[in-house]
Parts: structure tokens; sequence; C-alpha cells
């Protein structure tokens, strides 16, 4: 069977990243850099799951390059904001976020 595409736009604690990368064909953001507009409609292209973070423009003019294939979208963080939902949910793609995944790390700084 073939894995599913996993794109990855950056870096994610290094445990997350190794399970990603046993589980699924995965491509990890190795620079840590925000991804362009081209870069991230590259990415819908060949994913079948996108995982975003808040810094990621998600916008009608990137979706609009997504493979028929691309079901989900998951923000790693919380809120959604940089994502156009609207142009998502028409093209049947799930968007799913993280809240709370940095409330450990804010009462570790407290």
């Amino acid at each position: 069977a073939q894995k599913i595409k996993v794109v990855v736009t950056r870096r994610l604690p290094s445990v997350v990243e190794l399970r990603l990368k046993e589980l699924f064909d995965t491509t990890l953001n190795e620079t840590d850099e925000p991804m362009s507009q081209g870069a991230l409609s590259d990415a819908v292209a060949e994913a079948d799951v996108l995982v975003s973070t808040v810094t990621d423009k998600i916008d009608g003019r990137v979706l609009a390059h997504a493979n028929e294939k691309l079901r989900l979208i998951a923000q790693f963080g919380a809120g959604v904001d940089n994502i156009d939902l609207q142009s998502a949910t028409q093209r049947g793609i799930t968007v799913t976020n993280t809240p709370g995944v940095l409330t450990e790390d804010t009462a570790d700084m407290t």
C-alpha cells in the first residue's frame, strides 16, 4: 500500500517529526524558514496531508494548487485565522488545529 504523503511546513518537536517519518511518506522543512506562497502552493500540490503552523498563509491562491488527494490541513498550534476555511471546505479539505499545544511550554516559563 502506498503511504500517505505528508508535508510539514515548519520544524516540529523531533519526536513528532520522527513518528511522522515512520508512519508516512513525509517531507520536512529542514531549514525551518517560513515557506513562500510558491512553496506552499507546491506543498498542497503534492500532499495528502499538510501540517501547517500559524505563520503559513494558506489562502485561496495557495489552495487553488491543491491536488484532489489533499484531504487534511492539520495546523500545529491554536487558531486557523491564517487558512481560507471557505476555500478549504469547497475543496473537501478538513482543517484541524491543536489548541493547548503550547500551554505546557507557556506554563513552564511562568
